[in-house]
């Protein structure tokens, strides 16, 4: 029943799996690794942020105009030549600006780019593009140099040296040359050209790029967004730690982008100059030999003019042949549209009808369809997905085409007919006028129909010129390129918190892990979860080999935690006076008789009538601690060698007596289990108030089962980062199994932190138990003070 009542203290509050307090005294006790991984962490982050180089933002603008015209009355002029939708359509103009080709183009026309100069320092790397000393013109590179880092020394002498550094199939690469002098290598030709001509000796890198990797570079860190949602506003932007290369590329970009799509509106204008020119080129040597012709048959005849029956016939005659141009006119454009389907000898768009003056509704739609297809095909690469799609729609509409023109051939040759009948007709009037008069009809019949013919082309031309004179890009630039923003000028500080942040993680988890795989008893909680036998007191640990600490240091918050340890033996036997407290540990080493010589010197406090018997009889110590040389002892005694008044000693500044153990017995075990042992603690309990026994540890051997029956309380003393968990949980289990009476534990050695937390719990427990023992409120607030006095006053010893 007295067991039970002094449990309930201790089990009235529940513990929580997680101890935040232990954990915090756990990294308090490591807290130099905190302090060196700070100091490593922020040392990182310093040579982290030297080497950062920071990164701008370059952007300008540019406006896409799909509705733009060319002015009044340009339309039809335009659908005319072909202008396609597809290329003024807002979201088809923005994938045309990011496409490869014409990343490609600006890379081609900007020859800066493809060799890297390079600078490197104590902690960075950069590229000092166009503030490079000097300009490197090759005119070979073979393919195995792109990509190497060249390192090129130079003097102020006008000489310099290429070698390799960081390459093992060139280490032996040394060239020497001078400044405007061509030098020539297995690798390239180049020459090297100062431009600061007072540079002095120096040294830097060069890398020469592929067209591929430039266009791979740019296309990758191309950005296109538009200003504001909805708008045709295009931010282009490019991010890098070389803002003035990214500079001239975006403004080549957007020249280039202008002049490509000038080029484009203006291609089906060309094609139909072009075509337009061939067909002038065939009438007018036609014309000039008409009228040469003409000339000489009126020199030679003396004809100045005709009659008016027969000026009649040549106006009718005039009519039929006009309607034959429009019929040749229509069988070229036809032979032009089959040859181009069947030899695709021209790329892009296709001549229009309407531009010709004919007017083919059918055919003009499929013309426009070839074209949109051709110009979606263009916006894309080969290896597209699209472009086989495109592909095989532009095939199959060739064939419609085709068979349009088939069809529409047919239709020509039913017309052609009609017209060769009715021509028949005036020409058989013709043919009954005279000859001479015949043969002029002929003649100027000739003459006016190729002429005819040669001004409508002449002012086909005109109108096809004065719409490309007039064509201007859809598209303006609102911005040239500029920096807009530094990207990364948080950088620093963001990484100075990540290594922070890290300095302190890393030590936490070393601490964590550290904790986890010690299999060692550390702290008050491990006493608790691994035995099932109460904790009544903590030892702190102490710098000081002395004995006798307590006794000299009484006021000492060491001492107090003793005089804790008393009080709760003295609630567990519920007597003041007339006590045997047994201590034992697993296993020699845990401080048991460090422990044992400190309580008989807080006894000793309250009873002069105190004795240290030491029952360790196969290990004895404390003859070692108190320099003693005595052979007799216990075992002595047990033998009847000696009375016990031969062998109970008082030594000079030790409060209490001293029964050393003696000479060690053959036979331990049988001495500890005779009869006259226990005549001796009962002779003893008469002599002495207060006992205390060091016996031996009882995870070695079994003595401490013997002697636990002669004691009124039996002290497990384990010791903090020393004793073994797992041993510690076995033993207790079979201690608690061969049912050891009034057996408590004390966590002994224990660090400072965790000593101040195991008093204050230990405080609160004896504060809420003392009602039990029938302390008044007023006494328990008393002892109460008094134990946090003795803890806030903690004397270091």
């Amino acid at each position: 029943m007295e067991q039970n009542n002094f449990e309930k203290p201790f089990n009235s509050e529940e513990e929580s799996g997680f101890d935040i307090m232990e954990w915090v005294t756990y990294f308090l006790n490591n807290w130099y690794l905190f302090v060196i991984g700070i100091i490593v962490s922020l040392g990182l982050a310093y040579f982290q942020n030297r080497s950062l180089l920071s990164t701008y933002q370059t952007q300008g603008k540019i406006l896409i105009d799909e509705n733009r015209s060319n002015g009044a009355g340009s339309q039809a002029l335009m659908q005319g030549f072909g202008i396609q939708s597809g290329y003024k359509n807002v979201k088809n103009q923005v994938i045309m600006l990011g496409s490869n080709d014409l990343i490609g183009r600006v890379v081609d026309s900007l020859p800066f780019l493809k060799v890297d100069y390079i600078t490197k320092g104590s902690f960075k790397t950069r590229n000092i593009y166009k503030t490079t000393p000097i300009y490197i013109q090759s005119d070979y590179v073979a393919p195995e140099a792109y990509g190497v880092l060249f390192k090129i020394k130079l003097r102020s002498n006008g000489s310099y040296t290429i070698t390799v550094e960081d390459n093992r199939a060139f280490s032996k690469l040394q060239l020497d040359g001078r400044y405007g002098v061509p030098i020539q290598n297995n690798l390239f030709f180049l020459t090297v050209d100062n431009v600061n001509k007072y540079m002095g000796n120096s040294e830097m890198y060069f890398r020469f790029r592929t067209r591929e990797s430039l266009i791979s570079d740019f296309s990758s860190r191309l950005s296109l967004n538009y200003e504001v949602e909805g708008s045709s506003v295009l931010q282009i932007s490019l991010i890098s730690d070389t803002p003035n290369r990214d500079i001239d590329f975006i403004n080549k970009l957007c020249d280039t982008f202008l002049a490509d799509n000038l080029e484009r509106k203006n291609d089906a204008a060309t094609k139909t100059i072009q075509f337009i020119n061939e067909q002038l080129g065939r009438v007018s040597k036609e014309l000039t030999e008409a009228e040469g012709e003409m000339t000489n048959f009126r020199q030679s005849n003396k004809i100045v003019d005709v009659p008016s029956h027969t000026s009649e016939l040549l106006g009718k005659a005039t009519k039929f042949d006009a309607e034959q141009a429009e019929l040749k006119l229509r069988e070229s454009y036809l032979d032009y549209l089959t040859k181009y389907l069947k030899t695709n000898f021209a790329d892009g768009a296709i001549v229009a009808p309407s531009s010709l003056g004919l007017n083919e509704p059918m055919l003009m739609t499929f013309v426009q369809q070839i074209n949109e297809l051709n110009n979606q095909r263009s916006e894309v690469t080969e290896k597209n997905m699209y472009y086989d799609k495109y592909t095989k729609q532009i095939e199959t509409a060739k064939k419609t085409v085709m068979e349009v023109v088939k069809s529409m051939r047919a239709s020509l040759e039913i017309e052609k007919a009609d017209f060769y009948k009715r021509l028949a007709g005036v020409n058989k009037q013709i043919e009954e006028l005279p000859k001479q008069e015949l043969e002029m009809i002929a003649i100027e019949r000739k003459y006016k129909m190729d002429d005819n013919y040669y001004t409508f082309f002449l002012q086909k031309r005109a109108e096809s010129e004065i719409l490309k004179a007039s064509n201007t890009p859809d598209n303006d630039i609102l911005d040239r390129a500029r920096i807009v923003s530094v990207t990364n000028s948080d950088k620093k500080s963001k990484t100075v918190l990540v290594f922070l942040l890290f300095g302190l993680l890393i030590p936490t988890f070393i601490v964590i892990i550290i904790e986890l795989l010690n299999n060692t008893v550390h702290s008050t909680k491990d006493v608790e979860k691994n035995s099932p036998f109460q904790l009544i007191g903590a030892v702190r640990h102490t710098k000081s080999t002395d004995p006798l600490i307590v006794s000299k240091n009484p006021r000492s918050a060491y001492t107090e935690m003793f005089r804790i340890i008393r009080t709760r033996i003295e609630f567990i036997v519920q007597r003041k006076t007339n006590i045997v407290v047994m201590t034992t540990s697993t296993e020699s080493g845990d401080g048991k008789t460090y422990f044992s010589i400190n309580l008989a010197s807080v006894y000793s406090m309250a009873s002069k009538k105190t004795i240290l018997v030491d029952m360790d009889i196969r290990k004895p110590s404390v003859n070692q601690r108190f320099n003693i040389v005595h052979p007799l002892g216990v075992t002595n005694y047990l033998v009847g060698q000696c009375t016990l008044d031969d062998i109970i000693l008082s030594l000079p500044k030790v409060d209490f007596d001293i029964l050393p153990a003696g000479s060690i017995p053959p036979n331990p075990g049988e001495l500890i289990r005779s009869e006259k042992l226990a005549k001796m603690f009962e002779e003893l309990r008469k002599r002495y108030e207060f006992i205390i026994v060091d016996s031996s540890p009882i995870g070695m051997v079994t003595d401490a089962y013997s002697l636990a029956q002669h004691s009124d309380v039996n002290l497990f003393i384990v010791r903090n980062g020393k004793t073994n968990k797992t041993f510690f949980k076995k033993l207790s289990a079979q201690l608690k199994l061969d049912n050891i009476q009034q057996l408590y534990t004390v966590l002994n050695d224990v660090l400072d932190d965790e000593s101040k937390y195991t008093k204050y719990k230990l405080y609160k427990y004896a504060y809420l138990f003392g009602f039990s023992y029938g302390y008044t409120s007023k006494k328990k607030k008393k002892d109460a003070e008094k134990y946090y006095h003795y803890y806030q006053d903690d004397t270091e010893i």
